[in-house]
């Protein structure tokens, strides 16, 4: 069966619409592209570092010593300084002398034998005060501020000792 139309029109000529359409996908698909490709390219080394030292070398640190066999042991000179060793013996307290025109005051607390907490009673700890704890050489308990007001704080430490302990505190007040 065949169908035919015989009022049918001509169907209508979009030359320039479809040539925009054309033209318009073409800049936003090809424009991107060859631009993340051209940049990529252009980020890719293409010469030689200018460099006083030989290929491979990263720095001149060692260049003068031989390379040894062995592993090396290390001396006082070679090592780097952490801290300064403390001396102060764990059985009495320390004298520490602030430093002149510094934000810093270093104390020392007590705490009792058997205790696990210290009151420590400083007019100089404010509410803003930031404290820093450090024990005594030989002394590897945990020590922490357990709560801090206007001149006092409470110290408190994770285990018991048959011993009193001193413990060094920094104040730092902004």
């Amino acid at each position: 069966m065949i169908i035919e139309y015989t009022n049918a029109k001509e169907p209508k000529s979009h030359t320039s619409l479809s040539v925009a359409i054309v033209v318009a996908s073409s800049v936003f698909f090809f424009i991107p592209t060859t631009l993340i490709i051209l940049g990529y390219l252009s980020s890719t080394p293409t010469g030689t570092l200018i460099s006083p030292l030989p290929p491979g070398t990263l720095s001149n640190v060692g260049a003068q010593r031989d390379v040894p066999t062995s592993t090396p042991t290390p001396t006082n000179q070679e090592l780097p300084i952490i801290a300064a060793p403390n001396d102060a013996t764990a059985s009495s307290p320390t004298n520490i002398t602030p430093l002149a025109g510094s934000n810093i005051i270093d104390k020392t607390a007590t705490i009792s034998a058997g205790l696990t907490e210290a009151t420590v009673t400083d007019p100089d700890i404010k509410s803003a005060s930031q404290i820093y704890l450090s024990p005594k050489p030989g002394d590897e308990s945990i020590y922490s501020v357990k709560s801090k007001s206007e001149g006092l704080m409470i110290i408190e430490v994770n285990s018991p000792s048959d011993i009193v302990r001193y413990i060094d505190y920094h104040l730092i007040n902004p």
